[in-house]
């Protein structure tokens, strides 16, 4: 069985996601010093004077009293051992403190990354390297104690490796059925997502994000080890096909809504729900084998037309996977 997930969203909903995040980033409150008239000579001096030596003997105070803080801020739940893969934490007030990575293995939290956090006054954002290791696992960061902080745990994350050594030749396969529109797409196998219960063959995810006026989106493909021939060629053009589906909306939220709109109404009757049987029908279009098919049996007329006017109208445009462009309407 195939079964896909994707983020759709309504001209509301999408207006909202736009709105619903600031335009700049707000500014930081500054640390609190002594007053001036607390550090001043008891005999009037020149102002530059003055301000010296409020500015020299300020500072260590508001240093001295900041606490140190750790915050877990992003992570790929995706990656593949080929490539690296990151965590990135939010440290304020850093005075070289030990960060931990710990994985938990085997009952029990093991570090597998140390570094330590920036000396600095403020917030700096930390990259800690994911090692190398296949398979889905937890995750966490420990700050060490220190004069500023109790020692600090992260919040879980869970990161899943696909294993590449072990299915470069897969991957190959799958991508030569799916070059021609998803070229640089990447590829997942035998992620949690397709492998729980058993029951899906593939997933393909767009997950896009406005902020101000611009508006990016990632996507990846999911695919179940152990398929062949046909079935794997049909799977592999489907959840292209589900890619490809997300790309009107680089050309303005209307266009979007309108591409959605005729999915909608051409592939309304069937229990299946109407992008699956388009991206079914995309796939026959290339490969002419009912015989994969999942979600209809019914590729003709104006269904035919469609999936093939999908193709060519976004099969080779928008290709990239990490994609930030201006949005419109």
């Amino acid at each position: 069985m195939i079964t896909t997930r994707r983020r759709r969203a309504t001209l509301v909903a999408l207006v909202c996601a736009a709105l619903a995040l600031p335009l700049a980033a707000p500014a930081s409150a500054a640390p609190t010093v002594p007053s001036r008239a607390l550090v001043a000579p008891a005999k009037a001096a020149p102002a530059s004077l003055t301000t010296a030596a409020s500015d020299v003997q300020a500072a260590p105070l508001a240093t001295a009293r900041a606490r140190s803080s750790m915050k877990l801020t992003s992570y790929e739940k995706l990656a593949s051992t080929h490539k690296r893969t990151y965590v990135k934490v939010r440290v304020t007030n850093g005075k070289g403190q030990r960060l931990s990575l710990q994985r938990y293995s085997k009952g029990k939290w093991r570090t597998v990354t140390k570094t330590r956090a920036p000396r600095a006054v403020g917030a700096k954002t930390v990259k800690i390297r994911v090692p190398k290791k296949a398979g889905s696992f937890k995750y966490r960061v420990v700050m060490s104690k220190s004069s500023a902080n109790k020692r600090i745990v992260s919040k879980k994350v869970r990161v899943f490796q696909s294993d590449y050594a072990k299915h470069k030749r897969y991957i190959a396969k799958a991508r030569a059925h799916m070059k021609r529109w998803c070229p640089d797409t990447p590829i997942f196998v035998d992620t949690p997502n397709v492998r729980a219960g058993e029951w899906a063959a593939g997933m393909a995810w767009t997950r896009w994000s406005f902020t101000g006026s611009k508006a990016s989106w990632k996507q990846t493909i999911e695919l179940r080890s152990g398929l062949t021939g046909a079935s794997l060629k049909h799977i592999a053009i489907h959840e292209c096909a589900h890619i490809v589906q997300a790309r009107p909306i680089v050309k303005g939220i209307t266009t979007y809504e309108k591409s959605e709109a005729r999915t909608d109404k051409i592939f309304r009757k069937g229990a299946a729900e109407p992008h699956e049987q388009q991206a079914d029908c995309m796939a026959y279009a290339k490969t002419r084998d009912k015989s994969q098919m999942v979600y209809t049996k019914s590729c003709s007329g104006k269904r035919l037309k469609n999936a093939k006017g999908m193709w060519k109208s976004y099969g080779t445009k928008y290709q990239k996977p990490n994609l930030t462009w201006a949005w419109r309407y």
